[in-house]
C-alpha cells in the first residue's frame, strides 16, 4: 500500500496529534470490499488521512462520506518534503480517519497547480469545508498555512503553490 503523507488542512485546536497510519490488514480488506461491491478491478491505491491532525482527519473524512467534500488543496511543498508523487487522475485513495480507520474511497478526477491567491468560489465550494465560501476558505487556510510555516520553518504567502485534487 502506498501511503501519502497526511495532507494539510484546517487544524482544530482541541487535538494537535497527527493522524495514525492505519492497519494494513483493515485497509486492504476495505479496498477489496470496495472492488467487490463496485465490480471494479483496480491494480493499486494509496491510503491517507486528509488533514494533519486526528480531529481534522475525522472531520474531513466525514465531509467526504457525506458527499460535501469533493476537492482538496495541499501545499506543493508537502509532497516535496515527504518525497511523494503528485496525485494523478484515475488514482484511488482510501481515506483514513484520525485513528487510521478506512472511511471512504475516492477516485481522483482532476489535478491542477494553482497559486493560493488564485483559489476561486468554485474550488472553495467543492472543498466542502466550513461555510463552503471563498471568504471562509481563504481565511481558514491563510491562518493554518501561516501557523504551519512558523512551526515548521518555511515561508508561505499568497503565491504559495497548491496542488488541487478533485475526486468522486
Amino acid at each position: 500500500i502506498a501511503r501519502r503523507a497526511a495532507r494539510c488542512g484546517l487544524r482544530t485546536r482541541d487535538d494537535m496529534s497527527e493522524p495514525l497510519a492505519g492497519k494494513k490488514e483493515q485497509i486492504e480488506a476495505f479496498w477489496l470490499e470496495y472492488q467487490r461491491a463496485c465490480q471494479v478491478q483496480v491494480p493499486g491505491f494509496s491510503a491517507t488521512a486528509f488533514g494533519h491532525t486526528r480531529a481534522l482527519a475525522d472531520e474531513l473524512a466525514a465531509l467526504i462520506q457525506a458527499g460535501h467534500k469533493r476537492a482538496h488543496a495541499t501545499l506543493e511543498r508537502d509532497f516535496e518534503v515527504e518525497g511523494d508523487e503528485l496525485p494523478r487522475p484515475g488514482e484511488h485513495v482510501v481515506v483514513l480517519d484520525g485513528a487510521g480507520q478506512p472511511q471512504a474511497i475516492v477516485r481522483t478526477t482532476h489535478v491542477e497547480r494553482r497559486y493560493f491567491n488564485e483559489i476561486d468560489d468554485s474550488f472553495a465550494f467543492e472543498a466542502g469545508e466550513g461555510e463552503r465560501t471563498l471568504a471562509w476558505w481563504l481565511t481558514a487556510h491563510r491562518q493554518d498555512f501561516a501557523e504551519r510555516a512558523e512551526r515548521e520553518g518555511f515561508q508561505v504567502g499568497e503565491r504559495a503553490i497548491l496542488i488541487l485534487e478533485y475526486f468522486e
